[in-house]
């Protein structure tokens, strides 16, 4: 037995706009004109709503299944809590509409026009954006995929960033000292996941921080550290101090964990800037084998 109120057709529909909990199914009407409608709690299945034009209306809390709604253009349409399964919105206008708890499976969406509908609280924006991707995914579109990921960090971040400020009323009571740090650290965990690799999907950043890295470490070597290697020649070993070049020659080889080299460090300072160094080189064969398996996956 149906859970719904009743049926209605289309045709009905825009006759009577105000219904609670209706469902309509399997019906095909192009290039409607629907103001002022209001539903709530109601069921669209497999509908042909093609060049549709829905405006000025409420879609809450309902269910859109296998609707067609190509080229369908919703203007200030609320469509707070209601899911989309299975609908063709490809190349749909949204203007103005709002989408919080929204949540997309296997829909073809015109991305462009819903970014333009995010919400503006940061929390609401990283749900949203969480749907859409897990939509696309399931599309197997994973350059959509990618591209959402990275602006769910981004949108992480502000939001991370205003629970650290607590600059309104909203934060101020409910984030304790405590829970600020926790989100300002994962704050900088977000930055340097995007600086070092661009949340594992930018690989040119990843050899941009490797570069960094080796440099910053053969300044360390060259100027932190004296004459207290043992350098490798053709008449025997000699206890020197590295010049500039020959600091980051040793830099290379340790970052890149092949060994020493021809350079063997011997006091407490060079060992410790050694064993860093090289620790920072595992991590990085880590994400650079990661990163690569991505791209192989994909």
């Amino acid at each position: 037995m149906s859970s719904y109120n009743s049926t209605l057709s289309l045709l009905e529909l825009t006759q009577s706009p105000i219904n609670r909990k209706i469902e309509i199914s399997n019906e095909e009407q192009d290039e409607l004109n629907l103001t002022n409608l209001e539903l709530f709690k109601s069921r669209l299945f497999n509908l042909g709503l093609k060049n549709t034009i829905i405006s000025s209306s409420s879609i809450k809390q309902s269910e859109l299944e296998k609707c067609y709604f190509r080229y369908a253009k919703f203007i200030n349409v609320d469509f707070t809590g209601s899911k989309f399964i299975n609908c063709d919105l490809s190349n749909a206008n949204f203007n103005s509409c709002n989408l919080r708890y929204a949540s997309f499976r296997d829909c073809k969406l015109n991305l462009k026009e819903i970014m333009g509908c995010l919400p503006s609280e940061p929390n609401l924006k990283v749900s949203l954006l969480k749907e859409l991707r897990m939509n696309q995914l399931g599309l197997g579109d994973n350059k959509s995929a990618d591209d959402l990921l990275i602006k769910i960090n981004d949108t992480e971040k502000e939001f991370l960033l205003e629970r650290v400020r607590s600059s309104t009323s909203y934060f101020r009571e409910r984030e304790d000292l405590s829970s600020r740090a926790i989100a300002f650290f994962k704050y900088i965990m977000l930055q340097l996941n995007d600086f070092i690799w661009g949340y594992g999907l930018k690989i040119t950043r990843l050899f941009r921080s490797a570069l960094i890295i080796l440099i910053l470490f053969g300044l360390f070597i060259y100027f932190g550290t004296g004459k207290e290697y043992i350098g490798v020649y053709p008449d025997g070993n000699k206890l020197i101090k590295l010049n500039f070049w020959q600091s980051i020659y040793a830099s290379y080889t340790n970052f890149t964990t092949v060994g020493y080299g021809h350079f063997t460090p011997l006091k407490f300072n060079s060992i410790l800037i050694f064993t860093i160094e090289n620790l920072l080189g595992l991590i990085f064969l880590g994400f650079l084998v990661s990163g690569v398996y991505r791209r192989i996956a994909k």
